[in-house]
């Protein structure tokens, strides 16, 4: 009973102090938005912590790509966690209502391919799947714009101004090379996770992260180390045009789930104007 009553004077106090939506221009009512959301843990037992105002728009409307970006992160080549199954089973129709399409995408038989892991030393036949339908792309990059400025606010304390720019880029399983990863936390020295006494987040939710607490912030996202999602999120001037310039440079075909937006979730009014991507 002590920690729920802590859970809802928290949440109150969230609420209370909030200058705007988190992700929108929106100021009034909010409701409380979880990033990630409780649906990624076992049990949904989330530790406390990356907790923000925001309204009902950016919170029901982006219930599809939470769900397809938990169904990602809890989907592995060989899974160990017993209860990962079947909250995969149960997240399908999260996603059939909130995300309609994106199944079609993912399950089409042409998108699947026959290969072998290596998993304590024996090999192991899986199937690989590509998730590259406009559908599926686009529920990630908007779960991928929330993380980045959900960790802009929790790092500045503040939410993005809406000139600024947020760049995303979102690997699954295997789909980040070890190579890249190591170059990428040479340069994010820090981490953290969700903490709530001795109940860590663990592999379910940890960051890597550089930042100069005032208007950029840069990090990969780890969720189940099955989806990883690297973002930096700026709204210092010094920094907003050299960032679209190197976004410019980089090579969409070898770097396919790229993406650069501005803080607002203007893709949520886009989502209905998508075309279904045949299996």
């Amino acid at each position: 009973m002590a920690e729920a009553r802590q859970r809802s004077l928290k949440k109150a106090e969230i609420l209370a102090s909030a200058i705007r939506c988190v992700y929108c221009d929106h100021v009034g009512t909010y409701e409380l938005e979880h990033m990630p959301p409780r649906g990624m843990f076992a049990n949904k037992d989330r530790p406390s912590g990356w907790e923000f105002a925001c309204c009902e728009r950016c919170n029901k409307g982006t219930r599809g790509a939470d769900a397809l970006a938990i169904f990602m992160a809890q989907t592995e080549a060989i899974t160990e966690d017993n209860w990962k199954l079947p909250n995969i089973i149960k997240l399908r129709g999260a996603i059939a209502s909130h995300a309609p399409g994106v199944l079609d995408e993912l399950f089409g038989m042409s998108k699947w391919d026959d290969s072998f892991i290596n998993h304590n030393g024996i090999l192991r036949p899986i199937k690989v799947g590509r998730a590259n339908g406009p559908l599926t792309t686009n529920y990630l990059n908007i779960f991928s714009a929330k993380a980045a400025m959900a960790a802009f606010m929790h790092f500045t304390k503040r939410p993005m101004e809406f000139d600024g720019l947020i760049y995303t880029e979102w690997f699954l399983n295997g789909g980040m090379s070890e190579d890249t990863y190591k170059h990428i936390i040479s340069i994010m020295p820090n981490h953290t996770q969700l903490s709530q006494g001795q109940k860590k987040s663990g592999k379910q939710f940890h960051v890597r992260y550089n930042t100069n607490n005032t208007n950029i912030v840069a990090a990969i996202m780890s969720f189940h180390n099955s989806l990883f999602v690297t973002v930096i999120a700026t709204d210092g001037s010094e920094f907003i045009e050299p960032l679209g310039e190197v976004f410019k440079k980089i090579p969409r075909d070898s770097r396919p789930t790229i993406n650069l937006t501005r803080p607002g979730l203007s893709e949520l009014d886009r989502l209905a104007s998508t075309p279904a991507h045949s299996p």
